[in-house]
């Protein structure tokens, strides 16, 4: 019911007849300020959910233990205890610092090699190639052999043809104190599943476990 023109639930004046005078308020436009606001919240959360996403992804690949083999140009090895992984960086610039002989945490995700820096950042590499760095086929078994030289630490042993055999820690400390020409001999390893040939010193009276280096 109406009384005059008053709506008596709202008590809100209407118009007379026939004017066009409104009591509703006017809505302001948007000021730029707060457009602009309303503009950056959906890239921010664009932003948070990408940078979410990329964080999951890196915790559940599956990330292996290596040692920076090369690092030259943009060109990387990594090597594990058994491959030589190669990678390059995508640009033109070096982007990963990486020094041989430090480790490195990776991981291969069809051709891309992730690799950790040391304040676990994230760097993707492309994929080269992998290759086994032990071959079990050695030709000239048997005597006749002399070293040409011996790594530091006992590391390596390096024979008259060009041949390289990594020695096995538990060894290293004995066959740092063998020397350039001492006699060797190669002999198969069967009962060590690690190693494929044991190197016997038979200037020193001594011997080792190894495995025949191709890369």
């Amino acid at each position: 019911m109406a009384i005059g023109h008053t709506h008596v639930r709202s008590g809100v004046p209407l118009p007379s007849p026939g004017t066009t005078d409104c009591a509703c308020a006017t809505i302001a436009p948007a000021s730029d300020e707060s457009y602009s606001l309303r503009m950056r919240v959906p890239i921010l959360l664009c932003v948070l959910v990408a940078v979410a996403v990329a964080a999951t992804a890196a915790a559940e690949r599956a990330w292996k233990s290596g040692t920076w083999s090369t690092a030259d140009r943009g060109a990387y090895a990594i090597e594990t205890s058994t491959q030589v992984i190669t990678a390059e960086s995508p640009g033109s610039e070096t982007t990963v610092e990486a020094t041989p002989g430090t480790g490195v945490q990776f991981a291969i995700d069809a051709q891309t090699v992730y690799v950790l820096d040391a304040k676990r950042a994230e760097h993707a590499l492309t994929l080269l190639g992998i290759v086994d760095k032990y071959s079990k086929s050695y030709a000239a078994v048997g005597s006749g052999h002399y070293i040409k030289a011996v790594a530091p630490g006992g590391t390596q042993v390096t024979l008259e043809d060009g041949s390289r055999w990594d020695i096995d820690g538990r060894q290293h400390f004995a066959v740092a104190t063998w020397h350039p020409d001492d006699l060797i001999s190669i002999r198969r390893e069967e009962e060590d599943p690690q190693f494929a040939f044991e190197i016997d010193n038979t200037t020193e009276d001594d011997g080792a476990l190894a495995n025949y280096r191709v890369r």
